[in-house]
């Protein structure tokens, strides 16, 4: 009986993993998602370093893309923490170091209030609904599906933060999963139309 349980038991434990380690995105998967990162009342420049070792990276064009080419960037590690590691970046719960080094801590001054770091995830197929905002475990925040957009914000605790600015959407829009390829180092390269 005892066998019986501890079998049954880890056959769950299994599938389990086995669920975890299929689900989306996957290998193959070809997925873009609009960002911006926004600071008190400001919009940032784009990140422009494409490293990317596992799949989950930008072109210096506003968006993630997101392909995993292995394990470590896919399923329920398709992370906005894998994305900014990708270059020696780094998002928690209180800052965010950019691919130029410099890195911004929440408590800043804006408007008289300290910030707070939050990541807003935003549909890009449906702008008008409201974003989910989350305040921990951001460096977690998984990618849940093709074409979402996030704004990195700093900005007091009661402040929303706002959607990328629309010239990111637009781009969004135009990306065709075709015109990317992979050259041999394994860094996707883009063609823009």
């Amino acid at each position: 009986m005892v066998l019986v349980i501890v079998l049954g038991v880890a056959l769950v434990a299994f599938a389990r993993s086995g669920r975890e380690a299929t689900s989306a995105p996957r290998l193959g998967d070809h997925w873009h998602s609009a960002y911006d990162i926004y600071v008190c009342d400001t919009f940032r420049a784009k990140i422009v370093d494409e490293t990317d070792p596992n799949g989950i990276h930008t072109h210096g064009d506003g968006l993630m893309h997101i392909h995993p080419f292995n394990s470590l960037a896919s399923g329920k590690n398709a992370t906005i923490g894998q994305f900014f590691s990708a270059y020696g970046g780094r998002i928690d719960d209180t800052s965010l170091v950019l691919d130029t080094g410099e890195e911004i801590v929440e408590g800043g001054d804006c408007g008289g209030e300290p910030t707070v770091l939050k990541v807003a995830r935003f549909d890009a197929q449906d702008r008008d609904r409201a974003p989910d905002v989350v305040t921990e475990d951001l460096a977690d925040v998984r990618y849940l599906k093709n074409l979402e957009a996030f704004t990195i914000a700093f900005v007091p605790e009661g402040v929303e933060p706002p959607a990328p600015r629309a010239e990111r959407f637009t781009f969004l829009e135009t990306v065709d999963p075709r015109a990317l390829s992979s050259n041999g180092a394994g860094t996707p390269t883009t063609t823009e139309g």
